[in-house]
């Protein structure tokens, strides 16, 4: 799957993947807890992920945030400092 998102669109994304319970989901034994569907109509995505590949999703989607959230800190130095020069 490949998506494309403006950052208002993948903060509601990563605060919808970071929402689904996941460890009552690892212990809940009935078979819909085996899957959820995770839907993003804006971006046309609909799909039916497994339980591994919903963690491995959260962690790309918040991997993702982080590496945004520490460019913008890098940049916000970097000019910051060159500034100063």
């Amino acid at each position: 799957m490949q998506a494309t998102f403006r950052i208002q669109d993948f903060l509601n994304f990563r605060r919808f993947i970071n929402s689904i319970d996941i460890h009552s989901k690892i212990f809940d034994l009935s078979d819909e807890s085996d899957y959820e569907f995770v839907e993003a109509p804006q971006l046309n995505i609909y799909q039916k992920l497994t339980l591994c590949e919903l963690i491995q999703l959260r962690e790309l989607v918040n991997g993702t945030h982080f590496s945004i959230e520490l460019n913008s800190l890098l940049h916000q130095l970097l000019f910051k400092d060159s500034e100063l020069v």
